[in-house]
């Protein structure tokens, strides 16, 4: 090939050499012309590669057709062969071996008709047999459902399982072969050394046959091997062809994909505008307590969106003619169906949870972890609040189920303190809550010691408040001299001396 390419280079370079040595005139030379292109002699030689391939390719092809009218041939002179000994024949197992091998001959000339045909036309004539009609079957429609998405994966992995399927199938011809080359040695070797003129004519009767099938198995062999290099001519690195997939599917169906989730996320989007605004419109739906019919139509709305969205993104997908990414889609919608199917019960406790109709009603006290809150919206997500620890929570409504909300009285305590409060718990005297949630309570003692309960366990320590109205009744008395001055010095004397004592103690 490069020797070609070379010779080829020097006869396209020698003649405009030679024509610009003959063309030269003797006393003025002519401006001299600009040289041919870089670019059309390479795509001269090019052109003369390919053209010397296609006729190397097409003399191959024709050398193997030719083989195979040989073979062809030859297979129906042993046929004829057989059918004269099955006419001459008296035996009837003796005629119903020979039928027999006469089917098999006849399998092997239709199967080299059906070689030479994909040889010739490089198509497999299976492609067009016609189809058989079958009746309706769910199991096989959702077969047929699934399959661009299993054809999808397995194409990832056609040309290694086809390479491997071929690389058997050359092992398989070549040991059948080794072993039919071995059965025409063994004959002729047996020919050759036999004496009897009977025993050559029967071992000539079985010579033609099994050189009919070493020919057939190499020339099959020949075709599995053609194909095998040709895969391997076209192979490409895991690098290169996982690069090549991931640009064409993002080149097609990614951006499919992509216009069919911004159809589902706007139809989503719009639904939630439009019950905002709907909600802004009817009478009673901003109140705390809301009516039933606007929750039965809460419900519904958010319903219907799901369901509005899920159908634009398959009509999208459909409008695409993407066939992988709609079965794969509609596959997971009926996984979801079935999945929700399964948590029905579950689901309808909590239906009845946000129509306000369940075991927690909106405006009512329920305990969750330990702490009292009070329910300001059930929804998807409930709303809790508790005015103590100025505190909301947002919990899933599946985490409420099993939980028993009650009325409550306007004066009952939503927490035993508040920031900056002075408590007495564990036995101390007192300390200073200076940090508090639903999760955890700090507080610093007297002389500068912090300390961190979790919420439940400082609860369960029923810490005193002594920031509420609290008051110590100390009883004293004081000297008879004194009684005529109880009512003006001695309170005026008491009140400083307290207040002197109790800023001292801080």
């Amino acid at each position: 090939m490069r020797g070609f390419l070379f010779a080829s280079v020097f006869l396209l370079a020698f003649p405009l050499a030679a024509a610009g040595a003959t063309n030269a005139p003797e006393q003025t030379a002519p401006p001299p012309e600009k040289p041919a292109p870089r670019n059309v002699i390479e795509s001269t030689l090019t052109k003369k590669l390919i053209q010397q391939e296609e006729e190397q390719r097409s003399s191959d092809t024709l050398e193997m057709l030719a083989s195979l009218i040989e073979l062809k041939k030859n297979t129906r002179q042993q046929m004829a062969a057989i059918a004269q000994k099955q006419k001459a024949s008296a035996s009837g197992s003796e005629k119903q071996l020979l039928q027999e091998e006469v089917n098999k001959l006849d399998k092997q000339l239709a199967d080299i008709a059906a070689d030479f045909e994909r040889i010739a036309t490089g198509v497999t004539p299976q492609v067009f047999d016609d189809k058989e009609k079958v009746s309706f079957n769910w199991q096989n429609e959702l077969t047929v459902l699934l399959e661009p998405s299993i054809k999808e994966l397995k194409q990832l992995t056609a040309r290694a399982r086809q390479k491997s399927a071929l690389k058997d199938t050359i092992n398989n011809y070549n040991q059948q072969l080794a072993t039919t080359h071995g059965a025409v040695t063994h004959l002729n070797k047996l020919i050759s050394e036999s004496e009897d003129a009977g025993i050559r004519n029967h071992l000539g009767e079985l010579l033609p046959a099994w050189q009919n099938v070493e020919k057939r198995l190499d020339s099959k062999l020949d075709l599995a091997k053609r194909e095998l290099a040709k895969l391997e001519d076209n192979d490409v690195s895991l690098l290169q062809s996982s690069s090549d997939s991931m640009r064409e599917f993002f080149r097609d169906r990614g951006w499919y994909l992509l216009i069919s989730l911004l159809v589902f996320a706007v139809i989503l989007l719009a639904f939630r505008l439009f019950t905002r605004l709907l909600f802004s419109i009817i009478p009673g739906a901003r109140k705390e307590q809301r009516p039933f019919h606007v929750r039965i139509l809460d419900i519904f709305l958010k319903i219907f969106s799901v369901v509005a969205a899920a159908a634009g993104l398959i009509f999208a997908l459909y409008t695409a003619e993407d066939w992988l990414l709609l079965s794969l889609a509609i596959v997971l919608l009926l996984g979801l169906i079935w999945a929700i199917r399964q948590t029905l019960p579950k689901m309808w406790k909590q239906v009845l949870m946000m129509l306000n109709m369940g075991s927690i009603r909106e405006g009512e006290r329920v305990m969750y972890n330990g702490v009292p809150w009070r329910v300001e919206a059930l929804n998807v997500s409930c709303k809790l609040h508790n005015p103590a620890l100025d505190m909301y929570l947002r919990i899933p409504i599946e985490n409420m189920i099993g939980a028993v909300s009650r009325p409550y009285h306007r004066d009952e305590p939503w927490f035993p303190c508040k920031r900056g409060d002075w408590v007495a718990i564990d036995g101390k005297p007192f300390a200073k809550v200076v940090s508090l949630s639903h999760e955890q309570v700090e507080v610093v003692e007297s002389g500068g010691c912090r300390t961190v309960y979790q919420t439940s366990a400082f609860l369960g320590k029923s810490p005193a408040n002594l920031s509420r109205n609290f008051n110590l009744r100390v009883v004293f008395g004081i000297s008879y001299n004194l009684q005529a001055d109880i009512t003006t010095t001695v309170l005026e004397t008491l009140k400083t001396f307290l207040q002197k004592k109790m800023e001292e103690h801080g």
